[in-house]
């Protein structure tokens, strides 16, 4: 059904050529159900969750009511919102529940997310039951559209789920034609567990602008308006005024007058028609960001010998360094993902001290992890990508002395960048620790350690910011300031004599004191903590830097200039080690 007289007001389409693939798991926490089963050993129970009526309970306001139900409690006339005593009558108590487990759902629709990815670069969630693939352009890689959802489909059901797919130009119509029809199988009481194979495809990828939309319009026009939004229960009070107006398909609302529609149920009805219908820009959400540069390759046989591995690694990268290049980058990290036939997936990253696009290096370092891929049955994706990357003429300043110079020139700052990054492949990321300046006052909070592979693109350098050094620190400051029992000749003395980590120490030298404040901002209403640090150095050689939290009473020796440690005040501490 279309307007006999086109509205003005109505946009006109946006001929964005995008191609959107939404898969929906309908019964998504009964299937998590059935392994969870499975996996306990309990084959009555599968069996049950499989062919026997069983749903899913949640809390409710007249107390646990379903949520979703299995193909067999539909068939007995159990729905969602139906309580549980309701749920027992209609199935004569032959009826297996279990508590819904959204966060569970939620953790299983982000594990196939994770599978997905090696259908696209862009996959997204759509609502706590589906996934939206962003496939403009990648389809010719698995032999057609055709070709991706059966191999799509294929590796979700594979996991033990049941769904139904659509291809179409936006996400919006995707997922409703996807919802449309899973509903559409739970009305017909569906017995056959999982529901059988169906796909809905929107003309086709080679197909122009105006057959597209043509073949949207016929496709979408027939849902009922409640199916073009996640947010069903609003919809459904919409739905209901248009039913009174005897408005029960989407092609039906959308011949309206706009300003009519807008006036009576708000503008956000027409935004939803609009993206429907590719008339207006139909954004996808990916789960991930995506990477400024990725590359990947793809296989109709799996590949599994070594030599094929690291072969398809070194295309990938001489792809990653062409893209680099063209784009005036460098990466900074380099993330390998590698899909295998059976579903699994694994992955490796890696941090660069400076950024590069020597393959080269590149491959050198990833050829620190590929023996640990384990390829199974056989590798079928390979995407390599750079999620960190920096303009490649930018100065690095990661680590004191680092500049930008080509990895390949084996002497100076560069090789000591390389050597780091190599440590980083082979003993793990973050091993090798660059410091990190900051705006703090008490020395605990001034410096931290961090990879040096993500350090800040500058050189550090210790009376860097406004909180300059005025005296010498040590070499080592100790992961936090350790107690020492002190005694002084005066109170404003430096150490006479400590005791620490169970040994006495007689003082030979001291200087300071040294006071430091920390924030007044951080304890609000009450004095700002403050320091008192002193320089000493033993008999036995040993420098230390301590302090004493300002406030405390001091020791005087007595008239011999003897002291007992009982006396020894409590408020000191060891905080580093002079070298």
């Amino acid at each position: 059904m279309s307007s006999p007289h086109p509205d003005p007001a109505r946009p006109a389409g946006t001929g964005s050529g995008r191609r959107i693939l939404a898969l929906h798991l309908p019964l998504l926490a009964v299937d998590r159900q059935i392994l969870i089963a499975q996996a306990a050993g309990d084959a009555d129970a599968a069996r049950h969750w499989r062919h026997g009526p069983a749903a899913c309970h949640a809390p409710g306001p007249r107390g646990p009511m379903i949520t979703i139900p299995n193909p067999a409690a539909r068939a007995a006339g159990v729905r969602t919102g139906m309580t549980l005593a309701e749920a027992r009558a209609r199935t004569a108590g032959d009826i297996l529940l279990a508590p819904a487990d959204p966060r569970g759902d939620r953790r299983a629709l982000a594990w196939l997310a994770d599978l997905a990815d090696r259908f696209s670069p862009a996959v997204g969630l759509d609502g706590d039951q589906g996934l939206l693939l962003d496939i403009t352009g990648v389809a010719h890689l698995f032999r057609g559209e055709a070709g991706l959802i059966a191999r799509a489909s294929a590796l979700i059901r594979g996991r033990g789920f049941s769904l139904t797919a659509a291809i179409a130009p936006t996400p919006l119509a995707a997922s409703a034609l996807t919802r449309a029809h899973a509903q559409a199988q739970a009305q017909g009481h569906a017995q056959a567990y999982p529901p059988a194979d169906a796909a809905v495809v929107v003309a086709h990828d080679r197909a122009g602008p105006d057959e597209t939309r043509a073949a949207l319009a016929r496709l979408v026009g027939p849902l009922p308006p409640e199916m073009i939004s996640l947010d069903g229960e609003r919809l459904r009070r919409v739905a209901e005024g248009l039913a009174r107006l005897g408005i029960r398909r989407v092609d039906a609302l959308d011949a309206l007058p706009r300003s009519s529609v807008a006036e009576r149920f708000g503008p956000g009805l027409l935004d939803l028609l609009d993206r429907l219908y590719d008339r207006a820009p139909d954004p996808l959400h990916p789960r991930r960001p995506s990477a400024p540069v990725d590359v990947r390759i793809s296989w109709a046989e799996p590949i599994g010998r070594a030599e094929d591995i690291a072969a398809a690694t070194a295309a990938l990268v001489d792809d990653l360094v062409a893209d680099l290049g063209a784009a005036g980058l460098g990466a900074r990290r380099l993330a390998l993902s590698v899909h295998l036939v059976d579903g699994r997936l694994q992955r490796a990253e890696l941090g660069l001290a400076l950024a590069s696009r020597e393959p080269r290096h590149m491959m050198r370092l990833l050829a620190e992890r590929l023996d640990r891929i384990d390829p199974g049955l056989g590798i079928e994706v390979m995407v390599l990508a750079a999620p960190v990357v920096q303009p490649f003429a930018d100065l690095d300043r990661s680590l004191p002395g680092l500049g930008q110079a080509p990895l390949s020139a084996g002497t100076g700052s560069a090789a000591v960048a390389a050597l780091i990054d190599r440590i980083d492949a082979r003993l793990g990321n973050g091993r090798v620790r660059a410091v990190r300046i900051e705006a703090g006052v008490m020395p605990e909070t001034a410096i931290r350690l961090i990879p040096a592979a993500i350090a800040p693109q500058r050189t550090v350098r210790i009376d860097d910011g406004p909180h300059r050094v005025t005296a010498p620190r040590p070499a080592r400051l100790l992961a936090r300031p350790e107690p020492a029992l002190v005694v002084a000749a005066l109170p404003d003395d430096p150490p006479a004599r400590l005791r620490w980590r169970g040994r006495l120490h007689r003082v030979h030298l001291a200087d300071g004191p040294e006071r430091l404040t920390g924030p007044w901002w951080e304890s609000p209403g009450a004095p700002a903590e403050a320091r008192d640090y002193y320089r000493v150095e033993t008999e036995d050689g040993l420098r230390l830097w301590v302090f004493r939290s300002r406030g405390s009473a001091g020791l005087v020796l007595d008239g011999d200039g003897a002291a007992d440690d009982a006396a020894a005040t409590d408020d000191w501490f060891v905080h580093g080690i002079f070298a």
